[in-house]
């Protein structure tokens, strides 16, 4: 290959402008939102989806209508599509992520008033007051928790958002495609109202929690540096063993969802204790996960404070008058 004036003198300033900045030979840029739209768009699609369907099944044929067990079995996707495509996919693009946070805060705000009433209607008053409550903790702590994961991830892998940001949406993507054969898997079996209900909703419990799980183990070993050899040996501190006890106990649920859903009639004691499950298992976990997360934000944003050397006084406010010989 010949190499032209042209080329030499391309070079040439490549260089002259690393000597002006040597740093910006580490620096990683930043990549705007845009890069990140069409997955939004699509993500978007999603959540637009099961809301309509919760509308339309409220007033038509209920939470154990056909409609709301498609609805169900795609419910996980959106989190997949959020959490470990944009809010974590994208790490490289901080404009991406703030977008990423907000279309799940509102996304999770509607929900406050549409699950509630889907539940209320079927004439499931019970779990219609028990969802209000558990939405809005969502609504609450989700946007928070993830928002303080992005912000620890873009410190600690910073100069490797790109590597770390293709890593995550590798996972999320192998996440996704499992939620899908889930998702096929019910459908193939047959859905059919109430006969079917408590099989879908047992497979939306498992698959569910699945996303659910890796967040929070993306928080304890990602997030907050838990050393994954302590974990093996027992050798963590008692909030950090709480959350990996915690997040076990997240796990297990979504085992017993699974179990359930491979029954062809599960019962209806078993599927409301795979629900009772996910709920609580999860209220446990935004304590003491949360808690972990708060304490290494904390940290994080003392030791940068810390790192600031305060400047130099001269002049008037050092007591010395800036005059030659003084």
């Amino acid at each position: 290959m010949q190499v032209t004036r042209d080329d030499l003198a391309e070079f040439e300033r490549l260089l002259a402008k690393l000597r002006e900045n040597p740093a910006a030979v580490d620096e990683e840029a930043d990549l705007p939102a845009a890069e990140y739209a069409r997955i939004t768009y699509v993500t978007l699609v999603l959540l637009v989806y099961v809301n309509v369907s919760m509308v339309i099944s409220i007033c038509t044929t209920g939470v154990e209508g056909n409609l709301s067990q498609i609805e169900y079995l795609v419910y996980p996707l959106c989190f997949t599509a959020n959490c470990g495509l944009l809010v974590f996919g994208a790490l490289d693009s901080e404009a991406a992520g703030r977008r990423a946070i907000k279309l799940l805060r509102g996304w999770l705000i509607t929900l406050i008033i549409i699950i509630p009433p889907l539940y209320w209607t079927s004439g499931m008053h019970e779990d219609a007051v028990l969802l209000v409550f558990y939405m809005v903790i969502n609504a609450i702590f989700y946007p928070w928790l993830l928002d303080s994961m992005r912000e620890l991830l873009r410190t600690r892998y910073k100069g490797s958002l790109t590597t770390q940001a293709h890593f995550y949406t590798n996972r999320a993507l192998k996440l996704g495609a499992f939620q899908i054969v889930l998702l096929v898997s019910a459908v193939a079996q047959g859905i059919d109202g109430a006969d079917t209900f408590l099989r879908v909703y047992a497979t939306f419990s498992f698959s569910m929690n699945l996303i659910i799980a890796w967040i929070y183990v993306i928080a304890i070993f990602d997030v907050c540096a838990v050393d994954t050899r302590a974990a093996a040996t027992l050798r963590l501190s008692p909030l950090q063993a709480a959350a990996v006890v915690t997040c076990g106990i997240v796990v297990l649920s979504a085992f017993a969802g699974y179990i359930v859903s491979e029954q062809r009639r599960p019962s209806k004691r078993a599927a409301r204790a795979a629900f009772l499950s996910m709920v609580f298992s999860n209220q446990f976990c935004f304590i003491v996960v949360g808690r972990l997360v708060w304490v290494a934000r904390r940290k994080a944003r003392s030791e940068d404070s810390a790192s600031v050397v305060p400047a130099k006084e001269e002049g008037l406010e050092a007591g010395v008058f800036d005059v030659p010989g003084a």
